[in-house]
């Protein structure tokens, strides 16, 4: 039987093969089903080895390692029977899920070569670029998606995955296009809804931000691992509107309480810090909750995960995590990762010394990747996180003209009224809290 990219799907089971497609088009929407899906193919066919592997993805979504190699176990030792595609399909995830991403993307872009429509492949292969620490990674994602374009004509999930490098690509038109239009033939892409509020973050409107997520979130199912990181957009549209109630509340309720581990750690410790940032909110943040998720989402080599883990533990004062967390990255580093050593255990630096209160230290540690930020993965609106500590650490030090410098740069590519406001500081126009 052939999914919707024209591809086989090994199963003699049209219950199974359906819950199957159901589960692909879930997992590439972001939507609450996909688990439900793909169970539902396997109690139908347990030999249906792309299930498994689906479950195996959904796992390493949130953060559950341990159940992502189980996934991929079964999923090995029922592949044998399949078509080829499958069986590198799954050979290309087992390495993924096992931490080698680079062999795991290598994999990828020789399957595609042959097998373009893999979506959940394709996709799989943007996201690994975006976090592989490469100094060109939007740019080399770009590149990726547009080359793989003719195969996949008018999808919606296509546009919304090459909408979203070109926001990060600064060719917000373009992906406020693909992104609409996607929404028009899938309502329910939770990918698309993403890139929308990127745009409007980028473009400085965040009113418009909110008004738009809140209608969107209102038949979003609260259940899909992607809420917690949509409902990080409305907090962040609130705390750049001033509401800093509001934020912390949707914190509280949509976040931290979230059912996908890994991204309640990496929003919450992005929010909260922000807090320390912007010097409001209460005296003390909900930080501890967030301490006993940091243990349980590790992934060899994650580094934009590892990075949120220290700020929870520099913020908590919790000494000996981020001990721990030094020593993996040095080991990580001396097995040759690309960034382990050279950017992420400054940035781990520069978080323990800013909670301490050492912002000579902080900003020196920073100083020193200030042009590599960027290469830690994840957007614009989550690594300027590390900028905007920058900021903060040269208007307190007096230090102003670095901060002029870095918020021009800043104010060159994007609109921004708190940086607009934190300029007017720099330049003595206003009092430095």
């Amino acid at each position: 039987m052939l999914d919707r990219y024209g591809l086989t799907v090994s199963t003699s089971s049209p219950v199974a093969f359906d819950h199957y497609v159901d589960g692909m088009d879930a997992l590439l929407s972001y939507g609450a089903r996909a688990e439900e899906a793909f169970s539902a193919a396997l109690a139908a066919d347990d030999g249906l080895a792309l299930a498994h592997s689906g479950r195996a993805l959904l796992a390493l979504v949130v953060g559950d390692a341990d159940s992502a190699r189980v996934g991929m176990e079964r999923a090995r030792e029922r592949v044998a029977g399949a078509s080829r595609r499958e069986q590198q399909h799954v050979a290309a995830l087992d390495a993924i899920v096992a931490g080698e991403g680079a062999r795991g993307l290598g994999l990828i872009e020789e399957h595609l070569a042959e097998f373009p429509r893999d979506a959940l492949l394709a996709n799989q292969a943007s996201s690994s670029i975006g976090f592989s620490g490469r100094a060109d990674r939007e740019a080399a994602r770009a590149a990726f998606l547009e080359r793989l374009a003719p195969a996949y004509g008018d999808d919606w999930w296509f546009h919304s995955a090459l909408a979203f490098v070109y926001h990060e690509t600064e060719r917000l038109d373009e992906s406020l296009r693909l992104s609409m239009r996607s929404l028009e033939q899938c309502p329910t892409n939770a990918n698309a809804s993403h890139n929308i509020a990127h745009v409007l973050y980028e473009r400085d409107d965040h009113a418009g931000g909110l008004a738009f997520l809140d209608d969107w979130l209102g038949s979003y199912d609260r259940r899909a691992p992607f809420y917690c990181h949509l409902a990080w957009h409305v907090a962040l549209f609130e705390l750049h509107r001033g509401e800093w109630e509001r934020a912390l509340a949707i914190h509280d309720r949509d976040i931290a309480g979230s059912g996908n581990p890994r991204l309640a750690l990496i929003d919450g410790a992005a929010l909260l810090w922000r807090f320390l940032l912007y010097g409001c909110g209460p005296t003390l943040l909900p930080w501890t909750p967030l301490s006993g998720l940091a243990a349980r989402v590790s992934r060899p080599g994650f580094i934009f995960g590892d990075v949120h883990a220290a700020l929870v533990h520099a913020a908590t004062g919790d000494t000996a995590a981020l001990a721990t967390l030094v020593d993996g990255l040095r080991a990580l580093d001396a097995r040759g990762h690309p960034i382990a050593g050279t950017l992420a255990l400054p940035l781990v630096h520069a978080a323990a010394a800013f909670a301490s209160d050492d912002l000579a230290g902080a900003v020196g540690h920073l100083e020193a990747v200030e042009d590599q930020i960027h290469r830690m993965g994840g957007s614009h609106a989550q690594w300027e996180l590390f900028e905007e500590t920058m900021v903060i650490c040269y208007l307190r030090l007096g230090r102003l003209e670095p901060a002029r410098q870095l918020l021009a740069r800043r104010l060159a590519r994007r609109p921004s009224g708190r940086d607009r406001e934190w300029l007017a500081r720099a330049s003595g126009e206003a009092e430095v809290a």
